[in-house]
C-alpha cells in the first residue's frame, strides 16, 4: 500500500510555532515523494505544489487569534475546528493521520506542549490570570481525552522533557512515545547582514549599538521583563528590539532609564531579518518545551541567551553556543556584557550556534516523521 499521511493544523502558515512546523514538515513530505495533505481551516502561505489542502470550516479563517481579540477568537476558533478537523479525518481510513493538537482522533499526535504542565507552571508563579481565558479550560478537557485517554497510537514528544511530563501528567506508556524534536529551515534562518541593516534604519537603531532581540508571545511567561530589566543594567550602546503582539505599555514603564532603546516592532512576518539585525538572542523564558525561536536564533548564528527550560536544555551548552541565564535581569546583563565585550568569544558562540542548528535541519526531522508514518502503515503481524 502506498504510504499516505494527513496532518492536522488549524493554521497552516509560516507565523507561528506549529503552524509553521506543519508547513515545514508537508515541504519535507512532498520533497520525498511522499503523498501527503493537510487538514486546515486557515492557510496563510505558499504550499509545496506536492501538498494537497482541504480546508473545513475555512470561514473560521475570518476570526482573530491574535492581538487584542485574540482570546475571544481562540475560544472559539479551537473547539470549533477540532470538531471539524476530527469529522474530516473519518475521510482518510487508509492514510496515516499526524495531528498537532487540532482533533480528537489520528495516528500520532504530535505534542508541542503539555498544557497541564503550562498550567502548573503558571499556577507555580503566582499567575492566576489564566482562569479568564475560557479556552484553558476547553484545551485542557481535550487534552485529558485525547492523551490521558490514550486515544492515538504514538505520542510524538518535541523534546524529553515533554516525554517526561507525558508520563508524568497521563501516565502515556514509553512505549507508545517517540521524541522527535522541532526542525529549522537552514535556508530562510541565516545570517543576511543587508536585511539586518535595513531593519536597524526601520526602527532608528544605530548600525554600530550592540543589540538583543526577544522574540515572543506572551510577554510575561516568555520573561521579557527580565531582559528590560538586564538592558536597564548595561550600558548605553545597548539595546533591545522586541518582535511579538503584547501590549507594550508595562514594560516602557519598567525601562526607566532605557527607554529610549527599547523598541517594540509588534508582530512581524519577516522574523529573520531581525535575527540578522541582532548580536545576541536573550530568551528568559519560564517554560518551553522546544523553542523554536532559540533555534531559529542559533541558525541565524546568534549567541543565545535562555533559561534552560524546556527543550532548550537539550540543546543550549554554555561556552559552546550560548549561555544558560536565570530568570534575573542581573545575571544576563554581566553574561551579555562578557560576550557583547569579547569578539573572540562572540565569534566562537556564533559558529557553535549555527553548528547546534545544522543538526536541526527540516530535512532530516521530516525523515525521521516518514520512518514512524511507514512503521504505522506496515500490517501488523497476525491481523487480516
Amino acid at each position: 500500500m502506498t504510504l499516505q499521511i494527513v496532518q492536522i493544523v488549524q493554521e497552516l502558515s509560516s507565523v507561528g510555532g506549529v503552524e509553521s512546523v506543519a508547513l515545514e514538515l508537508s515541504g519535507v513530505f512532498g520533497r520525498a515523494g511522499v503523498a501527503n495533505s493537510v487538514i486546515a481551516s486557515n492557510v496563510g502561505t505558499m504550499v509545496d505544489r506536492r501538498t494537497m489542502i482541504e480546508r473545513v470550516a475555512p470561514w473560521l479563517a475570518r476570526i482573530p487569534t491574535r492581538g487584542a481579540l485574540r482570546h475571544i477568537g481562540r475560544a472559539l476558533v479551537v473547539p470549533l475546528f477540532t470538531f471539524a478537523a476530527t469529522w474530516a479525518a473519518r475521510r482518510h481510513r487508509d492514510a496515516v493521520v499526524i495531528s498537532h493538537g487540532d482533533s480528537l482522533l489520528g495516528d500520532v499526535l504530535v505534542v508541542h506542549a503539555v498544557n497541564a504542565e503550562s498550567l502548573a507552571e503558571k499556577r507555580r508563579s503566582g499567575s492566576w490570570r489564566w482562569l479568564l481565558n475560557p479556552t484553558h479550560l476547553w484545551v485542557a478537557a481535550r487534552e485529558r481525552w485525547m492523551i490521558g485517554g490514550l486515544r492515538y497510537r504514538v505520542f510524538v514528544a518535541v523534546s524529553s522533557r515533554v516525554a517526561d511530563e507525558l508520563q508524568r501528567h497521563y501516565g502515556v506508556p514509553p512505549s507508545r512515545i517517540r521524541v522527535i524534536p522541532n526542525g529549522i529551515d537552514l535556508h530562510r534562518f541565516r545570517p543576511d547582514p543587508q536585511a539586518g541593516a535595513a531593519i536597524r534604519d526601520e526602527f532608528g537603531i544605530p548600525r554600530d549599538a550592540k543589540l538583543l532581540l526577544f522574540v515572543g508571545h506572551e510577554f510575561d511567561r516568555k520573561g521579557l521583563a527580565h531582559a528590560v530589566e538586564a538592558l536597564e543594567h548595561l550600558d548605553e550602546d545597548t539595546w533591545l528590539l522586541v518582535v511579538g503582539s503584547e501590549n507594550p505599555a508595562p514594560f516602557r514603564r519598567q525601562a526607566k532609564r532605557s527607554g529610549d532603546r527599547l523598541v517594540f516592532a509588534g508582530s512581524r512576518r519577516d522574523v529573520q531579518s531581525f535575527y540578522s539585525a541582532a548580536d545576541a538572542f536573550v530568551f528568559p523564558t519560564s517554560y518551553e518545551t522546544f523553542s523554536l525561536v532559540c533555534m531559529e536564533a542559533m541558525a541565524s548564528e546568534l549567541p543565545v541567551f535562555a533559561t534552560p527550560v524546556g527543550g532548550i536544555e537539550d540543546y543550549l551548552h554554555d561556552g559552546v553556543n550560548g549561555f544558560r541565564i536565570a530568570a534575573d535581569g542581573a545575571d544576563i546583563a554581566a553574561k551579555v556584557r562578557r560576550v557583547l565585550g569579547d569578539p573572540a568569544l562572540r565569534d566562537r558562540l556564533r559558529r557553535g550556534a549555527r553548528d547546534t542548528a545544522e543538526r536541526y535541519g527540516w530535512d532530516r526531522i521530516g525523515a525521521e516523521y516518514i520512518s514512524l508514518a511507514e512503521e504505522l502503515s506496515r500490517p501488523v503481524a497476525g491481523r487480516t
